[in-house]
C-alpha cells in the first residue's frame, strides 16, 4: 500500500533531520477570498496544511481561534466553502498535504458518509 501523503511529509522531514511544521487557518477567515490566499501563502513554509472548520459554538478551542471562526461565521462561510477552497488548494503546484480540525457537530450535521465522501473527492489528505 503507498503511503500518504502525510507519512511522506513526515518521512521527508526526517530524513532532512527536521521537525514537521503544520501550519493552521480557519477555513473563510477574514474571507473566502482570502482564506484561499493565506491557504496557499502558509503552504510555502509548511509541511502539512491544517484547516479549521468554523462551528459556532467553539468553547474548546483557545481566544485566536474562536474570534477567528466567529469572524468565518459572520462572514457566511459553510462547510461546502471550505472544501472549495481545499480543491482549488489541491490544484496548485506544489499543495501540501490538508487536514481538517473541527467538531463532530458539524460531520453530523453534513452527514458521517457525505462527509467522508466530499473528504475524497477534494483530497483532503488521511493518515
Amino acid at each position: 500500500m503507498r503511503p500518504s501523503n502525510i507519512e511522506l511529509a513526515f518521512k521527508k522531514c526526517k530524513q532532512e533531520h527536521r521537525p514537521a511544521l503544520l501550519t493552521f487557518t480557519v477555513s473563510g477567515d477574514p474571507n473566502k477570498k482570502k482564506s484561499f490566499e493565506i491557504l496557499k501563502s502558509i503552504s510555502s513554509y509548511a509541511d502539512i496544511c491544517e484547516i479549521g472548520v468554523g462551528h459556532n459554538c467553539n468553547t474548546g478551542d483557545g481566544k485566536q481561534i474562536q474570534d477567528s471562526t466567529y469572524r468565518a461565521i459572520e462572514n457566511g462561510i459553510k462547510i461546502k466553502d471550505t472544501f472549495a477552497i481545499v480543491k482549488r488548494f489541491k490544484k496548485t503546484k506544489n499543495a501540501k498535504p490538508v487536514i481538517l480540525m473541527g467538531y463532530y457537530n458539524t460531520i453530523f450535521q453534513y452527514g458521517e458518509n457525505q462527509f467522508i465522501k466530499k473528504c475524497k473527492q477534494v483530497r483532503v489528505d488521511v493518515a
